[in-house]
């Protein structure tokens, strides 16, 4: 029978409803065998409502002033530079959304917990900013849960009661049964500047040589560690999306983690003029959710944990034959 998984989708920029993931999970359970498709759990994370009306509001006054016309490239850049400033880490996180949208992470996970499959394997997808979202979301899960009461008491009381929420949770909580990253236009790149690429390391690898790693889950058995993936999807037109091997040595070396670049734009779209770039970067930005390949290999990656621990069917191959000799099987 195979492997119960499940999928928690992360949205970015141009997401205004709770069902954004609709079209993409459909394609994605149409490539799926039905045995598969059985025991694939899916979720979304919708966090955009804590910070879209507070943009809409200002284009909205911005238009009625006639100042100048709102076009979706604007809002897609005031939505992608909002974004990523509302989630910031403060020292006081009543001032942020950062651990706001991270308790919108920790719901989904909640919901799937209480469903009691502890050790399910676990599978992010993330678009945009969703991918910093989730990157910084399993960092913290994996230092966090690691703090004693002493280093807690130093803490706020979010913090804390983020310790007790992963402290009393089973292990799919606390991402320990972590086996795949799915990432769409990724902008993680642009967080890193901050700090220079020596400081900067992947969740593959961790500061504490005693500690493992957030990713791959540390309960997962080898079967499974050794199907884990780190999918990375870009665009060559995306402004918004980067590949992430060129960081530092760190990511360039990580074997877990493909750069794998697609034409979410639609390849007509990208061999247009120069002149229409800002309509191919849109395009191409937002075109993840229903670019073949990235459901192809999301579709895999899926398939491949859930049959983790299967026998390999046995193949037979036949060679090549002269007329009227016999096939040989092999």
């Amino acid at each position: 029978m195979a492997q119960p998984v499940a999928i928690v989708f992360v949205h970015g920029i141009h997401t205004f409803a709770p069902g954004y993931h609709a079209k993409m999970q459909a394609a994605i359970e149409a490539r799926l065998p039905k045995r598969i498709r059985d025991v694939a759990t899916f979720r979304s994370v919708f966090w955009a409502e804590r910070v879209r009306m507070r943009q809409k509001e200002y284009l909205d006054a911005v238009s009625e002033k006639g100042l100048f016309p709102v076009t979706p490239y604007r809002s897609l850049v005031v939505q992608g530079l909002g974004d990523a400033a509302a989630y910031q880490k403060t020292k006081s996180v009543r001032n942020s959304c950062y651990y706001e949208i991270q308790s919108d992470v920790r719901a989904v996970l909640e919901s799937l917990d209480a469903e009691n499959i502890p050790n399910r394997p676990l599978i992010f997808v993330g678009h945009s900013l969703g991918c910093h979202i989730i990157s910084s979301f399993i960092w913290d899960v994996n230092t966090i849960k690691n703090w004693d009461e002493t280093r807690l008491a130093q803490e706020g009381d979010e913090i804390r009661e983020f310790a007790n929420y992963l402290k009393n949770g089973s292990p799919f909580r606390r991402l320990d049964t972590l086996a795949g990253l799915v990432m769409m236009g990724s902008n993680m790149p642009l967080f890193t500047f901050t700090f220079g690429p020596s400081r900067i390391l992947p969740i593959t690898t961790s500061r504490d040589p005693s500690d493992a790693p957030a990713f791959p889950g540390k309960q997962l058995d080898a079967d499974m560690r050794g199907r884990a993936r780190w999918l990375n999807y870009y665009s060559r037109n995306d402004l918004l999306g980067y590949p992430l091997k060129p960081l530092n040595e760190a990511y360039a070396m990580e074997p877990l983690l493909d750069d794998i670049e697609v034409a979410s734009e639609g390849l007509f779209m990208r061999g247009v003029g120069y002149l229409s770039q800002p309509l191919v970067a849109y395009r191409a930005h937002t075109g993840y959710w229903n670019n073949r390949r990235v459901v192809r290999g999301t579709a895999e990656l899926i398939s491949s944990l859930a049959t983790a621990g299967e026998p390999v069917p046995k193949r037979r191959f036949f060679f090549w034959r002269q007329p009227g000799e016999a096939a040989v099987a092999g």
